[in-house]
């Protein structure tokens, strides 16, 4: 340690270590130590020495090739000990070096940030993304119908900005650039939203921008910063008191962000009066070196980072961050080609191709390695459409970002339950544009047979109460579950194992006859529960399998909201499909998935369950597989 504090009285890298210390401290601590040592054993060696042991993680380099071997980022960790006792002091800072993209930015500055300042950063993203980025360019049509109103905006003066609620009709929003905000509201009350009676006042003299909320006075202020002149909030560009214009405009939504230059989300804050963290934002005391001539300059801040890198810390934050809480907002997420994140600490830019933080801790491009929960938006890709020539098992393998938003929804809150089919309904046309297939309730057409193996389970501690046994219509879809009752899973068909070459694939598969989806107002929007299912398949009534051991799900599972156990169920095999034996010299192994049915009347019957069993495959080369039972005709309520 000695030798560190000499050091440090030349070199500038050991003097900022040095200051990250409490050195009088550390002595005292010491001092008391080896007193106390002593007392209890007075033959006990004194004057142990202090040692100083440094470790240090290389972050990635950038992918440019002009700067390719060039050091970028490092995180240091700095350890002092005194012998083998446990006195240690630790303490961790980051270096970034001026061969990085993040160095030249504010946040790497030891002076006080402007939104000024900073809004250079978020314009060279965006202008990166639009110049570079052929998958996060526009893919709407442009006659799709967009936003009646939006706000302009400008600045008038210092913290002095005119805003006005303005038709669209003139305005061609597929090419005029506008910003939207994705944000909570929180459960509080935003007094300047628009209604009938003070829309008109909106139009004609404009809103008082220190009547807005104040994550609605940081949009005005970013919108402004990076040059847009229109912004759309929702509860600014909605008639609020009018059913007609809710519905109308809600139904946009998607279109709406699908078309939005850049969304900005207030990831951090829990409600409108939180703000963008445009006001709270704090950057570590930055200490900044000159390299010399062969060398490069850096800059270096301490950070209390417990041996977790930038990437991490970050992904934590925004894993628990409000706007992940929120159903409404996962639609949001999924339709925007380009989002800002504004955290209380810092920017975060995420596109089709690129998520990057401000001050270059996170770093990821398509296709590279992504920490759960940090993933590109790539969902609305082009290249992602089904094609009907491809193998059902094959194929059908794509389907596992549709259950993940699935679960995802089902896990966030929603304030008004009766929100849960039109929360869900842009992340559907979404869906529909990029596979070309057809919604039916919650599932899709193509693989049908497969969908309706869905499962569904209790949430722990959930206070969402079940529909009455035998009420829930349609019975054959997860939707038809109060939001947030349910966890729910997809079918286990699109697990990982089936996509081996030697897999033989699907066998069997019951037939959709037609589907007759009746939605009670506007189609994805309102309550579908007159609609059926017309299928054929093998049905069997059969006595319920035991679990393979105690304390295992077994093969048959009900549906949470049916709680009487029979002796024996009706069944209808929806699929069954083989995989090759574990054991050499043994016959390939057939699963199949069963719909468990109750009936109600005649040839209706209504979903109570799911069933999977397996068994040895043993039929002639040439034979068409089966499942046991009778061929039946049902419809599905």
């Amino acid at each position: 340690m000695a030798e560190l504090r000499q050091c440090g009285t030349w070199c500038e890298l050991c003097g900022y270590i040095c200051t990250l210390f409490d050195f009088e401290d550390f002595a005292k601590r010491v001092a008391d130590h080896d007193s106390a040592a002593h007392e209890k054993n007075p033959r006990a060696p004194r004057g142990q020495v202090t040692t100083v042991e440094v470790a240090q993680r290389i972050h990635p380099r950038w992918p440019d090739p002009d700067l390719d071997e060039l050091l970028n980022r490092v995180t240091v960790s700095v350890f002092i000990q005194h012998g083998n006792t446990k006195i240690i002091d630790k303490r961790d800072f980051e270096v970034s070096t001026s061969a990085g993209r993040a160095f030249s930015r504010p946040i790497w500055k030891n002076t006080a940030s402007t939104l000024t300042a900073r809004s250079t950063t978020i314009r060279s993203w965006l202008s990166e993304c639009q110049t570079h980025h052929p998958d996060c360019q526009k893919t709407l049509k442009p006659s799709t119908p967009l936003a009646a109103r939006i706000l302009a905006v400008e600045e008038a003066g210092p913290e002095n900005f005119v805003i006005k609620l303005v038709s669209t009709e003139k305005i061609n929003l597929h090419q005029e650039p506008y910003l939207v905000l994705s944000h909570v509201w929180g459960g509080i009350e935003i007094p300047c939203k628009t209604t009938s009676e003070n829309i008109s006042q909106y139009q004609n003299t404009g809103i008082d921008f220190h009547a807005l909320p104040l994550t609605f006075q940081d949009a005005v202020r970013i919108t402004i910063a990076i040059g847009f002149s229109y912004l759309w909030i929702d509860s600014l560009c909605i008639i609020q008191n009018s059913g007609p214009d809710w519905q109308c405009e809600s139904a946009k939504m998607s279109a709406i962000f699908r078309a939005g230059t850049l969304t900005l989300s207030a990831t951090t804050a829990r409600n409108s009066q939180e703000g963008c963290g445009l006001q709270t934002a704090s950057f570590e005391r930055v200490t900044r070196f000159k390299g010399t001539q062969e060398g490069l300059s850096f800059a270096a801040r301490q950070v209390d980072a417990y041996g977790r890198t930038g990437m991490q810390l970050l992904g934590e934050q925004m894993a628990s961050a409000p706007v992940n809480e929120r159903a409404w907002i996962l639609q949001e997420k999924l339709l925007s080609r380009r989002i800002l994140h504004a955290t209380h600490l810092q920017f975060v830019w995420q596109c089709c191709m690129v998520t990057e933080s401000e001050d270059g801790n996170v770093y990821h491009e398509k296709g590279s390695s992504l920490t759960t929960g940090w993933k590109l938006l790539h969902s609305h890709l082009p290249r992602d459409r089904g094609d009907a020539s491809c193998r059902p098992r094959d194929a059908y393998a794509k389907d596992w970002r549709w259950w993940e938003w699935v679960q995802d929804y089902n896990r966030r809150t929603l304030k008004v339950p009766s929100d849960h089919y039109v929360a869900f309904a842009g992340a559907v046309r979404l869906w529909h544009e990029v596979t070309n297939d057809d919604p039916v309730v919650g599932l899709w057409r193509r693989y049908l047979t497969l969908h309706l193996s869905w499962d569904a389970f209790r949430r722990h501690k959930c206070d969402v109460l079940l529909p009455t046994p035998g009420t829930r219509r349609p019975s054959w879809t997860w939707m038809s579950y109060p939001h947030g009752s349910v966890d729910v899973w997809g079918p286990r068909l699109a697990s990982p194992d089936l996509q081996k070459k030697d897999g033989m694939g699907i066998v069997y598969q019951a037939k959709v006859v037609a589907i007759q989806v009746q939605w009670s107002g506007q189609a994805l929007t309102s309550d579908p529960s007159g609609s059926t299912i017309r299928i054929r398949g093998m049905c069997r009534r059969m006595a319920p399998p035991k679990p393979l051991r105690d304390g295992v799900l077994g093969p048959l599972h009900l549906d949470p909201d049916v709680s009487d156990r029979r002796d024996k169920y009706d069944t209808l095999a929806l699929v069954a499909y083989v995989r090759p034996a574990v054991l050499k010299n043994h016959p390939p192994c057939v699963t199949i998935l069963y719909l468990v049915i109750q009936p109600t009347d005649g040839d209706k019957y209504m979903r109570i369950g799911r069933m999977e069993l397996s068994e040895s495959l043993i039929m002639a080369e040439g034979d068409e597989y089966r499942p046991k039972g009778e061929l039946k005709e049902i419809n599905l309520v």
